[in-house]
């Protein structure tokens, strides 16, 4: 069966990682979740973990293809759709686009802060990411935001100042 992005139920999978968010948000952390979906099925999540792993590289989304790396590493650009409720900063889009599993990304909040739409202009990762589009339950996210951390909601939509 041929694979149809347009087919996945893009807000059931973001109610998913949102969960994660939650969880996140839970234990004193950035409101940030991520779900990796493969076939139709999610086969990775994370979370921000940045005080527990005591790393600021502990984003969600590295966490999640951190859970998918030895069910995927056989399955190199099949498909793989990252949803993440915070679009990702350069870091996490460049391990999506090195890692080889995921081609797609869904994103609820889109962040004018980080601002990682410059990197499209890069033909390496051009050839990876096939789709990417962001606004799936964007005020789901942000009411997470808002109840935590109000400041950095108002950075993620207007950018700098």
């Amino acid at each position: 069966m041929a694979f149809d992005f347009n087919s996945l139920d893009h807000a059931f999978f973001m109610h998913e990682a949102i969960k994660q968010a939650e969880l996140a948000m839970q234990e004193g952390e950035r409101p940030i979740g991520a779900v990796i979906v493969h076939r139709g099925k999610i086969v990775g999540r994370g979370k921000a973990e940045h005080l527990e792993k005591h790393s600021r590289l502990a984003h969600a989304e590295l966490n999640a293809l951190l859970a998918t790396a030895s069910s995927l590493y056989d399955f190199p650009h099949d498909n793989g759709v990252i949803y993440t409720t915070l679009e990702p900063c350069e870091m996490c889009l460049g391990a999506i686009v090195m890692s080889d599993v995921v081609n797609h990304v869904v994103f609820s909040l889109a962040d004018n802060w980080i601002n990682p739409k410059p990197m499209f202009e890069i033909p390496h990762v051009r050839r990876h990411i096939y789709n990417y589009i962001g606004g799936i339950l964007e005020e789901e996210s942000a009411t997470l935001w808002e109840k935590c951390r109000p400041n950095e909601l108002q950075l993620i939509r207007e950018g700098h100042k």
